[in-house]
């Protein structure tokens, strides 16, 4: 199948397809809904060549990399892992030649991850995607390793690993570092930096609405594009407790754009 073809039975197949310059997408689509049949036709034929990939709504990826192409070895720390944690599913080798395993995703919130594990992340924003065959790149193509397997569901081990996940704190970083203090060298904290500290504040259950209102808005006042606003609100919201919920995220951010569209 040529890469029209390949769009329209992955888009017949239920899944939100995005048409791709190399690894950047052509178009904007974050909180849209998928593209329909006409509208891939449209896209491949105006750009024909384009790159197919996949938006993460009902799956998640374990993303694998390789320590010839990635410096981490993410297939060691798989092997390491008790038997059963990673289940056998739907997996691709991607053009750099890492490995990348698709199941489906839970009735809950998933976290989106970097470095769950070395040399292994985990994709499930629904405004992220993956490239899929037969996507190619300067480094290579996409090939599905089982084209006809099912998505699986993930190990109930995988799911708990995932929910549990904190990032590690780097003691060593410069930061860190009393001689490296910042802080010391400058006499006021600009408009940005009080912006960009509260992103990982986080606020607790009866303040988070208030809280993730007040961070969209100094977003969009800030011109930040709408898939970059959406997707810091998703990490910020990784900071609340407990989290919101996706549905309460897009009630702020549209209430939001709304009430600035009625200023301009």
């Amino acid at each position: 199948m040529n890469k029209l073809e390949s769009a329209l039975h992955y888009a017949q197949l239920g899944y939100s397809v995005l048409p791709m310059n190399g690894k950047q997408p052509f178009i904007k689509f974050a909180n849209t809904p998928p593209l329909t049949v006409a509208q891939v036709k449209y896209y491949w034929s105006k750009y024909p060549d384009a790159n197919i990939a996949l938006r993460t709504v009902d799956f998640f990826v374990v993303d694998v990399d390789t320590k010839q192409a990635h410096g981490k070895d993410g297939m060691k720390s798989i092997k390491d892992l008790p038997k059963g944690v990673i289940l056998p599913t739907r997996t691709q080798r991607t053009a750099s030649g890492g490995f990348q395993m698709f199941y489906k995703k839970p009735n809950q919130h998933m976290k989106q991850i970097i470095g769950l594990l070395p040399g292994v992340d985990i994709k499930a924003h629904p405004n992220n995607y993956v490239l899929v065959p037969p996507s190619t790149t300067e480094k290579g193509t996409y090939q599905w390793f089982n084209a006809d397997a099912p998505i699986k569901e993930p190990s109930a081990t995988l799911l708990k690993m995932i929910a549990n996940y904190q990032a590690p704190i780097n003691k060593h970083h410069p930061l860190n570092n009393p001689k490296n203090d910042w802080s010391k060298h400058h006499t006021s904290k600009k408009w940005t930096g009080i912006v960009l500290d509260n992103l990982v504040k986080g606020a607790p259950e009866g303040q988070r609405n208030d809280y993730m209102t007040r961070l969209c808005g100094q977003m969009i006042y800030a011109g930040a594009d709408d898939n970059t606003i959406w997707l810091l609100l998703q990490y910020t919201n990784s900071f609340n407790s407990p989290p919101l919920e996706n549905k309460e995220l897009e009630k702020i951010l549209s209430s939001i754009i709304r009430e600035e569209i009625g200023k301009s």
